[in-house]
């Protein structure tokens, strides 16, 4: 998927919303527009709805334009995460040389002694955490200076810190992207954590995905459902995508029959 940089604004965004189709072509005309900049968007899904693989795009497509951007995720080794770009043949690694993609690993205490009996990668950035995320948020605001989209895969930190804990390091990253821009994920798979918490967590970010699986047609199909979208109205409160040799690509036509 080409990725020409589009931005548009729309009678159906807030004056002055900058919109982008984060290189996914037809995204605009499904959502009326594309997605506002300077936001955090919760994705969310079970296993093979592609809630990552739309995230990891996103960011790629970025890349190819010379933008930067940070991954954040404790549970997944980086090699994992080029293997699974590479399938769509996205090569990530000359931005890994050239640092204009980091690869970090926020630790926290019960991962640290498992990390330390692993082969390292010098690729990888790790981020000892304590008993706080103190350390997570002050990387990130470094990131954020450097002009950094972000995906951040925060389910295992949900479950090693206290909930108030991790509303918190919403909030900031929330506040911090506000004042900073670029365009952030927070990936979650659902039905792992507590309903009433993840709800919270949703009311808090500017825009919320939910991807649903479907199979037709002998292609991987889904559907994604926008829950929530601030700044803008969008077209269309659903979407089809269907997942092909390069990536996502948005349905924008009617199914007939």
């Amino acid at each position: 998927m080409a990725y020409d940089g589009q931005r548009a604004d729309t009678e159906q965004s807030a004056p002055g919303i900058k919109l982008t189709n984060l290189g996914l072509q037809g995204l605009e005309y499904v959502l009326g527009g594309g997605l506002p900049e300077s936001s955090v968007y919760l994705l969310t899904g079970g296993p093979g709805t592609h809630y990552v693989t739309f995230a990891d795009q996103a960011v790629y497509n970025h890349l190819s334009v010379g933008g930067k951007a940070v991954y954040y995720n404790p549970e997944t080794p980086l090699n994992d995460v080029v293997e699974d770009m590479a399938l769509y043949h996205w090569g990530i690694r000359p931005y890994l040389d050239d640092r204009s993609f980091v690869y970090s690993r926020p630790m926290p205490p019960q991962l640290q002694s498992l990390a330390e009996v692993l082969e390292e990668n010098p690729m990888e950035e790790v981020i000892k955490l304590g008993s706080s995320l103190g350390g997570l948020t002050k990387d990130f605001v470094e990131k954020l200076k450097e002009g950094r989209w972000s995906i951040f895969n925060f389910s295992y930190l949900m479950g090693a810190y206290p909930r108030q804990e991790i509303t918190d390091l919403v909030m900031f990253w929330v506040g911090a992207v506000h004042r900073y821009g670029g365009v952030h994920f927070l990936t979650l798979p659902e039905g792992v954590h507590d309903e009433k918490h993840v709800n919270f967590i949703k009311s808090l970010v500017d825009g919320v995905m939910s991807f649903k699986f479907a199979q037709g047609f002998g292609q991987a199909e889904g559907e994604v459902e926008v829950q929530k979208l601030r700044r803008v109205i969008p077209k269309s409160k659903t979407f089809r995508h269907t997942v092909q040799a390069d990536g996502i690509a948005i349905e924008t036509t009617a199914r007939i029959g």
